[in-house]
């Protein structure tokens, strides 16, 4: 499980943010990763999986292009309660491998994601450029492509885009709520961080229940810890403000995990566009 929500705003006042993100990823706490870094190759931003066979994968990166001045941002979510298969090809390379080409997230989709087998996921890209802003959602179960263009205030998870589960539906007004009323962006960046470690329980909730009958009171909030040793690992704020200035703040268990003694370890990296 993972969740994402996401502002924008293309024509931002001075002092206003162009683009607010916040995201969580669930996810074993035995499966090793490493905390987000800029690659120096790729110059993309973001943590990367480490689990054997998967190495390089990513759940959430973001990669700037100060020549073509554009901004993207991809972020990965599996489909909750859909058949697993061992025969695909690994979801973890699709985030970093549209961060790397030079396809937009329709195209990039159409033409390398499509027709290759994967187990089910919705992709949520942000595409952001000084023509304008857009936040595209791309999912193979079913196979769905939708484009959010200008100011919108949105929440996506683990279900198709027209079923959304009630803790995105819940969690998108209060994000948008929490957005509002922050007069700095460290303050913002902490009310989004306590935002996300909510633990409050969205149910009654038909959609999630019936994706996943013996876990929907466990899942059923922005924060997930289940005893199985499963759950929000990591907290990641993207923030975008009028003059491009660009922040990536991590807030992620340190490794290795042990589930009786957590520590959490923050990151702050800076870019600008």
């Amino acid at each position: 499980m993972c969740i994402i929500f996401i502002k924008t705003n293309p024509n931002p006042k001075k002092g206003e943010l162009r683009l607010i993100i916040a995201a969580n990823r669930d996810e074993f706490y035995r499966r090793p990763a490493r905390e987000a870094y800029m690659c120096s190759e790729s110059e993309i931003i973001g943590g990367r999986d480490l689990h054997e066979n998967r190495e390089g994968g990513m759940w959430l990166g973001m990669k700037i292009n100060r020549e073509k001045e554009t901004f993207k941002l991809g972020a990965l979510l599996n489909v909750t309660g859909e058949d697993r298969n061992t025969d695909v090809h690994s979801r973890g390379f699709i985030v970093p491998g549209y961060l790397e080409s030079e396809e937009s997230s329709i195209m990039y989709f159409e033409n390398f994601i499509k027709n290759k087998k994967f187990n089910a996921f919705n992709l949520v890209n942000v595409e952001l450029s000084k023509k304008g802003i857009s936040v595209y959602f791309l999912s193979n179960t079913p196979c769905q492509i939708c484009e959010f263009p200008g100011e919108q205030t949105l929440g996506f998870g683990n279900s198709p885009v027209n079923r959304p589960l009630t803790k995105v539906q819940n969690g998108r007004m209060r994000f948008d709520e929490v957005t509002k009323n922050c007069e700095s962006k460290e303050e913002l960046r902490n009310n989004l961080i306590k935002f996300l470690k909510s633990n409050e329980k969205n149910l009654p909730d038909s959609e999630l229940e019936w994706r996943a009958p013996q876990a929907f009171e466990y899942l059923s909030s922005i924060y997930v810890a289940m005893e199985q040793g499963y759950g929000t690992r990591t907290h990641t704020v993207v923030l975008v403000d009028d003059e491009w200035n660009i922040e990536f703040y991590e807030d992620t268990m340190e490794s290795p995990i042990d589930a009786d003694n957590i520590v959490w370890k923050n990151k702050l990296l800076k870019s600008s566009l």
